[in-house]
């Protein structure tokens, strides 16, 4: 029976639990996970202790109402790798109008090229009745490919990383034909391989996602073990099921990539739609050597394919929002 000096009162508890605690990682037996064992050892413990005590998880000297809220916010698995916040990008300093170089090179860190902004393809628009402000690229009628629909640029990071975590939000502006297909954003490295440059292990290689036919969602990735000349699909799925964008809605994505050992199948991807997982690959192989890693976002958005059989059959709309890219545990050498 646990003492009946451990109550709480709920005003306590709420005000715990939104604030910040010593300890990031409540782990009284060191196996990643805040569980029933975790709790148990804090009340085992209750009261003053002389340390190393395993329920004193702030250092204070004694087991009390601190420690045991640690352990309940925590609950669950552990992430105790640093995590690095890389990029962020919301566009919410814009104006309503003209997208221009000028406005690229202050938000995605001075790309060294880019296509579609001189055209007039890509806007500031506002969304959800004027609460929030969004990137909007067109894809005019009757086009496809890089020159003519969407628009495209690289944001490269400062250095390296092994394992890294892109978000972003978008929404198929409804109506949204989705024709055969069309690319959009993800992370690259090295010289971030596209267009049928089959990856040789030395170069570089890329992993941005595409809809393909009534928006079905896969990731499309260009690696030194693809078994055709373009990039391999990986589709995003649900219980075995195919996951599809529907226009006029919101979605989130995130891609986790882990890089691989140079030379070996051990790197891994992984990725959500709205919170729910639609990825899991482990085994890939990305490099065959050290000179490059995770090394930015290719911002790479357009209807194609290489023939008219992907053209718009009306002009279409994406909206994109909310960039975010951070680092999970050390940058690569």
């Amino acid at each position: 029976m646990i003492n009946r000096t451990l109550r709480i009162s709920a005003a306590t508890l709420m005000l715990v639990l939104v604030t910040p605690l010593s300890a990031d990682c409540p782990d009284t037996d060191g196996n990643s996970i805040i569980n029933v064992d975790d709790l148990l050892e804090v009340v085992a413990g209750w009261g003053p202790c002389d340390p190393p005590c395993s329920g004193d998880l702030d250092g204070s000297g004694s087991v009390d109402v601190s420690d045991l809220l640690s352990v309940i916010k925590s609950w669950g698995p552990c992430e105790t790798d640093e995590v690095l916040l890389v990029f962020a990008q919301d566009l919410e300093h814009r104006i309503p109008g003209p997208y221009d170089e000028s406005m690229l090179d202050e938000d995605w860190n001075e790309p060294t090229w880019s296509q579609g902004v001189d055209d007039g393809r890509v806007s500031i628009v506002e969304t959800d009745n004027g609460a929030n402000r969004a990137l909007a690229v067109l894809y005019p009628e009757g086009e496809y490919g890089t020159s003519a629909t969407g628009a495209q640029w690289k944001l490269m990071f400062d250095e390296s990383h092994d394992c890294v975590r892109l978000s972003y939000r978008l929404q198929f502006v409804d109506p949204f034909d989705f024709v055969r297909g069309g690319k959009l954003p993800g992370l690259i490295g090295g010289e971030g391989n596209t267009g049928g440059g089959i990856p040789d292990g030395t170069d570089g290689w890329s992993a941005r996602m595409m809809w393909r036919s009534e928006g079905a969602i896969v990731q499309y990735v260009y690696h030194p073990d693809q078994p055709d000349s373009y990039g391999e699909d990986f589709p995003w799925v649900n219980s075995g099921e195919p996951l599809f964008f529907q226009p006029g809605q919101w979605h989130e994505v995130v891609h986790e990539i882990q890089m691989n050992t140079p030379g070996l199948n051990d790197g891994s991807m992984t990725a959500w739609l709205d919170g729910e997982l639609a990825l899991e690959t482990e085994g890939m192989r990305f490099r065959d050597i050290d000179d490059f890693a995770i090394d930015g976002m290719y911002f790479s958005t357009f209807f194609g394919g290489s023939n008219s059989s992907w053209a718009t059959t009306a002009d279409e709309t994406i909206l994109f929002d909310d960039f975010k890219i951070e680092s999970i545990g050390a940058a690569s050498p």
